[in-house]
């Protein structure tokens, strides 16, 4: 089990197909004409799945949907007799990744995805405990409700009235559109930085459901796994060497072998979209999943790689430059142990400051320049 070393071959795959400038588009859509600032009509949002509607991609979602709004309101809307609702379904699949465990739902690791997505899936629920009022994070239920819900809130707070509210109900036709607005997503060279520095499981189940949409015309999981896996493939992986379930890794179906992923980092070494994925990567001892790891070693500031966590998995692979200046690309998935956790880590922590300090010329000590 990769956990989310499967981001890994996510984001490899995403950025040889995608492209690292593929942007998302959403569009605010009417039917017919605004007459003195009025919609006699629904207002229909379409979108093949932006996710970066939220606080670590934008720095806050609701300002990011306060913007939306503002350009609406400059258009000349200020009433909707219908509701705001989505228009089409670009990801007709479960929200949820195939085998995801009932705990993790409640939780930003777990939290559901679709086509329209605000803040990771995750709301903040008001609660009053203990008579005191506070609020409390968690995954919503219905990422498309919960995503116009937050826009019918930017629109009230610009002073456009909504009078049917948001409604998740899918407007599978919608004759004669004008386009209203619509805005583009950061490109996915920005995108995968949100994705593999954090470890962010909902990036990853867009980015599976898009690559199925793109190359099959079908926006399911399914389709995203067998255009990764033809992609793995092509990059030299062994048939029996994989089993692609989702995109984050959040699945305990998902089975890679080390070699698997050795070949993924050599084959997106390769592309021309390389650039893009290593600066995604976490930095050991700087940011990301590895900005506490092997701090004061050799590996600090060199090692590129992703990490993966879930129960009874620990996971490291990625790049890193000897002490010769020679890059090395590793893997390392440790599964079923029964010792800590902290004693997995400190062993690939020890492992990566070999790797740093290694050269091949005898004689040679762990300080030498590089050659």
């Amino acid at each position: 089990m990769p956990a989310s070393n499967q981001k890994i071959l996510t984001g490899a795959v995403a950025l040889a197909l995608l492209g690292p400038e593929y942007r998302y588009r959403t569009s605010i859509l009417v039917r017919g004409t605004l007459r003195d600032g009025i919609l006699d009509d629904d207002l229909a949002v379409s979108s093949n799945g932006d996710p970066t509607i939220s606080d670590r991609a934008r720095g806050s979602a609701v300002a990011a949907m306060d913007s939306i709004a503002g350009a609406l309101a400059a258009k000349g809307l200020k009433r909707v007799t219908g509701a705001v609702r989505p228009l089409g379904d670009a990801f007709p699949d479960s929200i949820y990744g195939y085998g995801w465990e009932r705990d993790d739902l409640s939780s930003s690791s777990g939290a559901p995805v679709d086509e329209l997505l605000f803040n990771e899936g995750m709301i903040e629920i008001p609660l009053r405990i203990v008579g005191t009022d506070t609020i409390r994070s968690t995954a919503t239920s219905a990422p498309v409700l919960s995503y116009l819900e937050a826009l019918s809130s930017a629109l009230a707070r610009r002073g456009i009235i909504l009078a049917g509210g948001a409604n998740a109900d899918t407007l599978s036709r919608y004759p004669a559109t004008d386009t209203l607005h619509s805005f583009l997503s950061p490109p996915l060279r920005d995108i995968l930085r949100h994705f593999e520095k954090p470890s962010q499981n909902q990036i990853g189940e867009i980015l599976i459901r898009t690559l199925g949409r793109e190359r099959t015309g079908v926006g399911v999981a399914d389709s995203g796994a067998a255009v990764m896996s033809r992609q793995l493939l092509s990059w030299g992986a062994e048939r029996d060497g994989f089993f692609v379930y989702d995109g984050s890794g959040l699945s305990r179906h998902n089975l890679v072998s080390p070699e698997t992923i050795v070949r993924t980092l050599v084959g997106i070494s390769r592309d021309t979209a390389f650039a893009a994925f290593l600066d995604a990567l976490p930095v050991a001892g700087v940011d990301g999943t590895l900005r506490t790891r092997m701090v004061g070693t050799r590996a600090a500031s060199n090692m590129r790689a992703k990490t993966g966590t879930i129960e009874f998995v620990r996971s490291l692979s990625g790049f890193i430059t000897t002490a010769e200046g020679e890059r090395l690309v590793f893997s390392m998935l440790s599964n079923h142990f029964i010792v800590p956790v902290r004693e997995i880590t400190r062993v690939q922590d020890a492992i990566g400051a070999l790797l740093a300090n290694y050269t091949s010329m005898p004689g040679n000590s762990s300080t030498s320049g590089t050659r």
